[in-house]
């Protein structure tokens, strides 16, 4: 599924008032995002709605959406209109893979007992990939005589119409084998045709992700969920509300597959990231594994991955405004210890020193400027300063394990890597920090794996691309090293200077750079 060119959330321009009005009842139901890039066309859609309604104004027809049967007539028009298909069969085949080769073996083994397994294409457009999902489940052998139950869903009936009919263009199966186009279709003239048994077994619905019908979305029902290139064009607030609806109605240890430019970094914290058959993916934690949820979502209107830009003069970059959070929340978390140190001890005098949270922001401030000047045993001592809760955050063991990367205590940094990703797994840093450690250890396989799990994760962050290019030109992969390169290169002219400070093992932006197009030259890129 995907949407309109450019849709994102973004304050509309104050010139268009009634434009702006209308996005925001489509957000508000929808969770679509609009934003400056696609106005004229979203302002076509609003015109038609007028005409076609009857209404005189943006407000009459707003205030029609009281009833019920009209908003759900104009919500399926709005999304026939903002919704544009882009799917095709076995699209991204390493996502498929995964499934078959890792997912579906743990599936079945847990549902033995009911030989049933639960799966759901959300966003499923014209039907190629539940059909995909289909297919490929009556090809294993393991589900021989089980009960399959998979449902498309997709908020477009237009596109729901199409998906029945099963019947598809030479273009929707430009992924397919040979083999998967004889086994699965038959051909009528022009058209490939779904054989019977793979159509019947899809059930479709029209339905709007961001509606909440309990007789659907049942408590750990759905053993699989597909939902790509869906949360990419959502809202924030759509995003998380989607999140935890597609959570909850997955059942714990069953498996969620994304777009690959779709992470739950800064979302959900309720899954393990897999990486195998080189997609990656995401598996529900068990009830003991379950971690405290942080509170990461940008705000409302911000986009959740938004694409690399060159900072401007004037403002903060936004890896110097996480660092400030980032020290923030641990100044509060230093607070806390505090405050309910001072609970205990309630009878004791004040101290007038200061207070626990404004000596540990110090603190942190100051083991930036240690890191900077290379003065990494005094950065120790003062990370070793800090109260126990706060030294167990995950965002001051990244900078513990920083500090012990850059003094080459390999172990240590490892170490406290694996205790970061204990709590987040999601932390691109505590990656890229471990290619680093695995690289120095003859690791290189691990390595590599921790780079694109760094890249996955945060595709902005120039080192894991530096690295990962450095590392491929070193093992003779050359064709991996020029790509990788040739991405770090860009990305390092508009890099953080607190990242290259914090990740750039003692260079600047400039010899990064250097050393980057020197590598690039001499694996015959082009500059």
């Amino acid at each position: 599924m995907a949407f309109a060119a450019g849709l994102g959330l973004q304050p509309m321009n104050e010139r268009h008032p009634e434009l702006e009005r209308f996005a925001a009842s489509i957000v508000s139901r929808l969770g679509f995002r609009v934003d400056q890039h696609n106005q004229d066309p979203v302002d076509q859609v609003l015109r038609r709605c007028l005409e076609r309604t009857g209404c005189a104004s943006v407000d009459a027809y707003i205030a029609r959406f009281q009833e019920a049967a009209f908003a759900q007539d104009e919500l399926r028009e709005i999304a026939l209109e903002l919704t544009v298909p882009e799917t095709y069969f076995f699209r991204h085949p390493e996502q498929f893979r995964a499934l078959v080769e890792a997912a579906l073996p743990q599936r079945i083994k847990a549902r033995q007992a009911d030989r049933r397994l639960n799966v759901l294409s959300a966003g499923c457009a014209t039907g190629e990939e539940a059909y995909s999902l289909a297919a490929l489940m009556a090809s294993v052998p393991e589900l021989e005589g089980w009960d399959i139950g998979l449902w498309g869903v997709d908020i477009n009936p237009l596109l729901l119409q199409r998906a029945r009919l099963a019947r598809y263009s030479q273009w929707s199966l430009r992924a397919a084998s040979d083999r998967q186009r004889s086994s699965f279709f038959r051909a009528e003239g022009d058209a490939y045709v779904l054989r019977a048994e793979i159509g019947s077994a899809v059930r479709f619905e029209s339905r709007n992700l961001l509606d909440d019908d309990p007789q659907f979305w049942l408590p750990d029902f759905f053993d699989v969920i597909f939902c790509r290139n869906v949360m990419i064009y959502f809202s924030a607030s759509a995003v998380r509300a989607l999140a935890e609806r597609l959570t909850r109605s997955l059942a714990p240890g069953g498996f969620l597959f994304l777009g690959p430019s779709e992470t739950l970094r800064g979302i959900s914290q309720a899954f393990h990231l897999r990486h195998t058959q080189g997609a990656f993916y995401y598996q529900r934690r068990l009830p003991h594994e379950q971690v405290e949820e942080p509170a990461l979502l940008p705000p409302a209107g911000q986009p959740l991955r938004p694409p690399p830009a060159t900072p401007q003069p004037d403002s903060e970059p936004a890896w110097a405004s996480d660092i400030t959070r980032a020290s923030a929340r641990i100044a509060a978390l230093a607070d806390r210890s505090r405050r309910q140190s001072s609970d205990d001890h309630a009878q004791c005098k004040p101290s007038p020193q200061p207070v626990e949270s404004e000596r540990s922001t110090e603190h942190l401030e100051g083991v930036r400027d240690l890191l900077r000047h290379e003065r990494f045993e005094d950065a120790l001592r003062l990370i070793g300063s800090l109260p126990r809760e706060v030294g167990t955050d995950p965002d001051a063991l990244l900078l513990e394990a920083l500090v012990l990367a850059n003094r080459n205590e390999l172990s240590g940094a490892e170490q406290k890597c694996q205790e970061l990703l204990a709590r987040d797994e999601l932390r691109p840093g505590a990656h890229y920090l471990l290619a680093f450690c695995h690289e120095r250890r003859g690791d290189y396989l691990s390595a590599a794996e921790h780079d694109q799990t760094a890249i996955y994760l945060d595709p902005a962050f120039a080192m894991p691309h530096l690295h990962l290019g450095l590392l491929a030109a070193r093992l003779g992969d050359l064709p991996t090293a020029r790509r990788e390169l040739a991405e770090a290169l860009p990305l390092l002219a508009r890099e953080d200077a607190s990242r290259i400070l914090l990740f750039g093992g003692g260079f600047d932006r400039g010899a990064l750079i250097r050393l980057c197009q020197t590598q690039l030259d001499r694996c015959g890129g082009e500059r």
